[in-house]
């Protein structure tokens, strides 16, 4: 999505910053395709480290529904608990259109963290891409 080279981060790189979190959730949206509504997923061990494992999930909804949400939260969970135990989630909602937050981000915030809750996962970190721009989402965000 964006244009910039953006500094890889690789398998067993400390993801402990701001910073840190920023540069993955940058190489995240970098590799997802555009003009489409990507949610980029990315694992942090439990010593904070990149685990290596990363999936994009291509073509979500515009906002995601009760069912979408509950779907891509069980995934998550699953992944976390099965390859990267007690760690945790960057996740990027990469979108077309502007970098100006929007509802639809809005959302995708709010779904992801009632997800968080519901299923006991933990996010290291959640992004909105848009316009070429990766900004992250704060609890504030969510409302």
């Amino acid at each position: 999505m964006n244009t910039e080279t953006v500094p890889a981060v690789r398998t067993g790189d400390h993801v402990l910053t701001d910073a840190d979190r920023l540069r993955l959730a940058r190489m995240l949206a970098a590799s997802a395709l555009p003009r489409s509504r990507t949610l980029c997923l990315a694992w942090i061990d439990v010593e904070r480290r990149f685990s290596g494992v990363a999936v994009p999930v291509r073509d979500v909804p515009d906002r995601p529904g009760t069912d979408d949400a509950a779907r891509f939260g069980m995934v998550i969970a699953s992944v976390t608990e099965r390859s990267v135990p007690y760690g945790s989630v960057v996740a990027v909602y990469v979108r077309p259109g502007g970098d100006a937050m929007t509802d639809a981000d809005r959302a995708w915030n709010l779904a992801l963290r009632e997800q968080a809750t519901t299923h006991g996962f933990h996010l290291h970190g959640l992004f909105v891409s848009g316009g070429g721009a990766v900004r992250p989402l704060t609890l504030d965000d969510a409302v």
